[in-house]
């Protein structure tokens, strides 16, 4: 063990006591500020299991940077789940090479969410609804000053112009969701379980620290209705059908002592409309989490013995890249 680091485990020893203090101040705090607004909004509602059939969609990446460039692969698949039964029925990947470059990890995780995107037309009707994994307008990223038609993956991936490319891949994200919204809207609901949003309380932690530090039973909020910001969208005919989209945000906990999740779908919804929505969930909920976005999830990851053995078939394995060096000398 580092000389440095005995003495911050002896700092953190001789702090104790103020650091605890501090923790329950700051929960109290918390609880002082917003318990009046949330026995406002939250309601305990005990979900009834009603099965339903879904599909699940999620993606991954890999990318190794390198002084030569930078090496990635991403992933999406979709699988369908009813009950206990989850299974994979389709899948898109892509790998390739970007240049050095400053936009290479934005353009693989818009690559990403393409195909997370296409998968979700391509089978959202096979389904009562389609589970994608995180929020709305994190998918719809920023199109402010893009403008342009739709081009295929492939050539906007091979666009040395990696600012074209970018707009190119934030401009086909938005009119893949455009597309899913005029064919499934209602039914496709945007789970996050580790949204950063403060809409609801105004805190300086998120909702849903707010929301898991002072209630434990299962139950939602009421929803909040906000509208797609045109500011933020690209310039182009289908992205259009996008203004003015209203979006109802909400929380929930599908189990007794288990997470909060934000949910996201497009249109209105009331009370009854959430119950029905977490007893979905529920029928096929595993530690208060959609088992079928569970299962796709650890599908998609590109785990360390996968990572070691595609940069051994490249034979980059003993390259050296950016990793080999402290992060902040880059």
């Amino acid at each position: 063990m580092s000389i440095l680091i005995e003495r911050a485990y002896e700092e953190f020893a001789n702090n104790y006591p103020k650091i605890l203090e501090k923790i329950r101040f700051y929960s109290n705090s918390i609880n002082d500020s917003v318990k009046d607004k949330l026995k406002k909004i939250w309601i305990d509602y005990e979900p009834t299991a009603v099965n339903k059939s879904f599909i699940a969609i999620d993606g991954g990446e890999f990318v190794k940077e390198l002084r030569v460039g930078t090496v990635f692969l991403t992933n999406a698949e979709a699988v369908y789940g009813e009950g206990v039964n989850v299974s994979a029925i389709d899948n898109e990947i892509k790998m390739g090479v970007f240049r050095p470059g400053n936009l290479a990890k934005e353009r693989i995780s818009e690559i990403m969410s393409i195909l997370e995107l296409s998968l979700a037309l391509r089978n959202g009707n096979k389904a009562e609804y389609i589970l994608m994994d995180g929020s709305l307008k994190k998918k719809l990223n920023n199109g402010k000053d893009v403008e342009g038609e739709e081009k295929e993956l492939d050539e906007i991936i091979n666009d040395e112009n990696e600012e074209e490319s970018l707009k190119n891949l934030i401009l086909k994200s938005q009119i893949l969701i455009s597309r899913l919204i005029q064919n499934y809207d209602g039914k496709i609901l945007w789970i996050s379980k580790n949204s950063k949003g403060r809409e609801l309380f105004g805190e300086n932690i998120s909702d849903i620290t707010v929301i898991e530090s002072l209630t434990e039973n299962p139950g939602f909020t009421l929803p909040f209705v906000h509208t797609i910001d045109e500011k933020i969208l690209a310039k182009n005919k289908e992205v259009k059908n996008l203004e003015g989209v209203e979006i109802s945000s909400f929380y929930i906990r599908l189990e007794k002592g288990q997470r909060v999740l934000k949910v996201d779908l497009t249109g209105r919804i009331d009370d009854e409309g959430i119950k029905k929505i977490m007893d979905s969930l529920y029928s096929v909920s595993i530690k208060g989490y959609p088992y079928p976005l569970l299962k796709v999830h650890y599908d998609v990851k590109v785990n360390k013995e996968d990572r070691q053995r595609i940069l051994s078939i490249l034979g980059l394995n003993h390259m050296r890249g950016n990793s080999w060096w402290p992060n902040q000398f880059f």
